[in-house]
């Protein structure tokens, strides 16, 4: 390996050890209470060094919702199995939506719910490009949803109101059950609303 293949690998170590280190962060300390000097300190890093790497705290995060936005974007659409039936797709889907939350907690509470306990929004903390790039990123995942369920009932609109009922009934129930004992049985529930609403028994 040549000299700047090395530098290059380094510089993506790097990298990733400060996006491991600011996900703890803003994971256990929300958005407000996060610093640069606290994430560097956890990759230990110099603040100047990190600064090398991202220009801000905002440019951080929005890269930890890209980051937890492709991971979700790549469960939903491994959850998927084209010429299987819509509804059996859409079970798949829930499943999906559901595991990545439990599996990757603190990407999922970045995504959804950091920003939102702090009473703020992505559009009043990110600036225009991030926010336009993120809800491109968002899109995505809901369109995986959108195709499974498009031309169910032969309704464009009501197709965008089932993703959009799916989307943030499940965040919902992670919201509020997801530590609790009881949320595996509610997650259940939860499936069987969604799938009842969107697949009424004629």
């Amino acid at each position: 390996m040549g000299t700047r293949q090395r530098r290059d690998q380094e510089a993506k170590q790097r990298r990733q050890s400060i996006l491991g280190a600011a996900k703890d962060i803003f994971w256990k300390h929300g958005y407000a209470a996060a610093t640069i000097p606290k994430v560097a300190a956890a990759a230990q890093l110099a603040p100047g060094t990190l600064y090398l790497y991202f220009p801000s705290k905002e440019a951080l995060y929005a890269e930890l919702l890209a980051e937890g936005y492709e991971m979700l974007h790549q469960r939903l659409v491994d959850s998927v199995h084209p010429g299987t039936p819509p509804r059996r797709q859409a079970e798949a889907l829930i499943d999906a939506f559901v595991k990545f939350a439990r599996e990757n907690p603190e990407y999922f509470d970045i995504v959804f719910f950091v920003l939102q306990r702090e009473g703020s929004n992505r559009e009043g903390r990110l600036d225009a490009a991030q926010v336009h790039r993120l809800k491109a990123l968002e899109g995505r995942c809901r369109m995986v949803a959108g195709q499974v369920l498009r031309g169910v009932g032969g309704n464009a609109r009501r197709d965008q109101a089932a993703v959009d009922a799916l989307w943030s009934m499940l965040a919902g129930v992670i919201f509020y059950f997801g530590n609790d004992p009881s949320f595996d049985r509610v997650a259940r529930q939860a499936k069987r609303l969604l799938l009842s609403a969107i697949f009424p028994v004629d």
